[in-house]
């Protein structure tokens, strides 16, 4: 886009990139900065954590540490038939979390919970609340304010009354 950054800067916006999902990747004039053109004024310690960020924004369906007190980004959900085992890297946490139900895993006694009740009763929250799923990952949302656009963190575009794609369906545009 031709505008300039001092270094102060561009390092905020990288930062600020890692800490709100929103802002990544970090852009200008809705153009990506490159990430080429910054990493001579970065650390190595924050290129390796820019780039395990680029990852898990890049997951969709996301699996995070089952601890509380760590929820560290293991990776993305497994949904065949088979299950994955996560371990936390955390030095601190070494949480085994199951990749297919998001659970703790106890290694001879885990069995995944059965998701149809659980998928019923939220079901029935979202109906009743007013909510809706981001078709692309199936996020719940909520609108308080605005039109129907939404543009959901995993980059989807799609109508909030009907989630069909955006612009693609017949309901109202306000």
């Amino acid at each position: 886009c031709g505008h300039y950054y001092d270094i102060g800067c561009i390092i905020d916006l990288f930062q600020s990139a890692l800490r709100d999902e929103l802002l990544y990747p970090p852009r200008c004039c809705h153009q990506n900065i490159p990430l080429r053109q910054v990493r001579p004024h970065l650390t190595q310690a924050f290129l390796t954590e820019f780039e395990l960020k680029a990852q898990e924004f890049g997951t969709l369906k996301r699996v995070y540490c089952v601890e509380s007190t760590c929820s560290r980004f293991l990776g993305p959900l497994h949904e065949g038939d088979s299950s994955k085992v996560f371990t936390c890297s955390s030095p601190t946490c070494m949480t085994s979390t199951c990749g297919k139900c998001r659970g703790r895993y106890r290694r001879f006694t885990h069995s995944c919970a059965s998701d149809a009740e659980n998928e019923r009763v939220l079901g029935t929250l979202i109906r009743t609340s007013g909510w809706s799923r981001c078709p692309g990952c199936s996020q719940v949302v909520e609108l308080s304010t605005g039109c129907f656009h939404m543009t959901c963190r995993c980059k989807t575009q799609f109508c909030y009354l009907c989630r069909a794609r955006w612009k693609t369906c017949n309901c109202r545009r306000s």
